[in-house]
């Protein structure tokens, strides 16, 4: 514990907290393999480590409501004409969804040919999952619960106040969507309404100030539980299933997004990831696009080049309907499964798996382990599994779920942030001189 404080107090030397942030991240991952989690006896430590990770994100979490209702009403008041608002979200969704139908093939591709499922040695018959019905009871009744008609007819408020006291953040934005483009409508009726919204999010982003001052303790006490709980057995066992995402999502960051960029953009990524590269971190210590979201548009607004009326429409829009590295993680681990329990899939089943994993990806709401939650549309749509084998399966999931959750979180505030560049560059509203020398980037946190 000696040895942790004085990382501790290492992290406050320098002058760029990202630096701090990163080796929060790291000083937390050691220190969690280091001293791992007994769940039936947690220190002290650890108890008071994981009620500061779960504060941080409470904190930033709680802005998230607010955040999106007013970014995106002002974003869409600011759009102008009906058409214009049209032709602007069409290419959003077009961009959104294509680069999941990518991640979901590329992600079928690598784990037909790897066939990690078929090269797991675990014992899988006696796995103990009341840890994952004790911390996500919601995962293993999903597996009855949840249908495709019902995720669809989910994405429509029919109360959007109770969707706001609940923090169903999906049926948020369309309802916001839907009162945004109103406001573009009426023109100057709505001013008031709209220059009132205009104080929420400066209000809101002041907070987001606040808060991440917490930056620091709150991610490296979130990777050191995560490092804890997961152990380095557990890992290491599920290697072959862990490498294969790894592997799709370091091809869609390093080479999909950099094609795309410099080919409807010409933009490079390093200069885009570089500006972005507090959002990054805090994405991968949280584990939650929403919970990122305003350090992304921070990022995005002053060190990216992007315009507020552009990032303010695309961004929350993808915090929660955006979620590649979600569709990445859903068909691996089916077919994962499925290689597991020795469940054959034809083509048909595969292409099947990618369109249920795009779907359930833009039903996930942006927090940790929401991934997870959905894919039990995926494993309902297939028919192919037992409900123990569906059980037992999202356990050894769940095992490793918290690390690859923190990856696939970068994946997806990336994706966003590419997405908002494309357009803001077809737009003719992306700052090209501020993006690629740094000299004018402010600070985000």
């Amino acid at each position: 514990m000696r040895n942790i404080i004085m990382i501790l107090v290492a992290l406050g030397l320098g002058t760029k907290r990202h630096w701090h942030i990163f080796l929060a991240i790291i000083a937390g991952a050691v220190a969690g393999f280091y001293l791992p989690l007994d769940p039936a006896n947690p220190s002290v430590g650890h108890e008071v480590l994981s009620v500061v990770g779960q504060l941080f994100i409470r904190m930033i979490a709680m802005l998230a409501v607010p955040l999106i209702m007013s970014s995106l009403l002002i974003g869409m008041s600011s759009l102008g004409d009906g058409r214009h608002v049209g032709k602007m979200g069409v290419r959003m969704i077009t961009l959104f969804i294509g680069f999941m139908l990518i991640s979901g093939v590329m992600a079928a591709t690598i784990t037909y040919f790897a066939q990690p499922g078929s090269n797991v040695s675990l014992d899988i018959a006696h796995l103990d999952i009341r840890g994952l019905t004790e911390e996500h009871p919601e995962v293993v009744s999903s597996a009855e619960d949840r249908t495709l008609t019902g995720l669809i007819m989910n994405l429509v408020p029919k109360n959007p106040f109770q969707a706001l006291a609940q923090g169903n953040l999906v049926p948020i934005i369309v309802f916001t969507l839907l009162f945004g483009a109103a406001t573009s409508f009426i023109g100057e009726t709505a001013r008031p309404l709209v220059a009132f919204f205009e104080a929420v999010f400066a209000v809101t982003m002041k907070i987001v100030d606040w808060v991440m001052l917490f930056s620091v303790p709150g991610v490296f006490a979130l990777t050191f539980v995560a490092a804890a709980q997961g152990g380095l057995y557990t890992f290491t066992g599920m290697m072959p299933y862990v490498a294969c995402i790894i592997t799709g999502l370091l091809l869609l960051t390093l080479v999909v997004f950099p094609v795309f960029l410099w080919v409807m953009a010409r933009v490079n990524f390093m200069d885009l990831y570089g500006a972005i590269s507090e959002a990054l971190l805090v994405a991968f210590g949280t584990a939650s696009s929403s919970a990122t979201l305003p350090v992304s548009l921070a990022c995005m607004e002053r060190r990216a080049g992007v315009s507020n009326r552009i990032a303010s429409f695309v961004l929350p829009t993808g915090a929660t309907m955006n979620m590649n590295g979600t569709t990445i993680f859903e068909v691996t681990s089916v077919m994962f499964l499925a290689q597991l329990y020795g469940i054959p899939l034809n083509l048909e089943t595969i292409i099947t798996i990618i369109f249920l994993a795009i779907v359930a990806s833009i039903g996930a709401a942006g927090v940790p382990s929401a991934g997870l939650i959905t894919m039990a549309v995926i494993l309902n749509g297939i028919g192919r599994f037992e409900p123990q084998q569906v059980a037992v399966g999202l356990s050894l999931l769940w095992a490793v779920d918290r690390i690859l959750d923190m990856a696939r979180t970068v994946v997806n505030v990336i994706d966003d942030c590419v997405v908002a560049t494309i357009i803001a560059a077809d737009e003719g509203e992306l700052n090209r001189d501020m993006l690629a020398s740094g000299e004018g980037w402010e600070e985000i946190v």
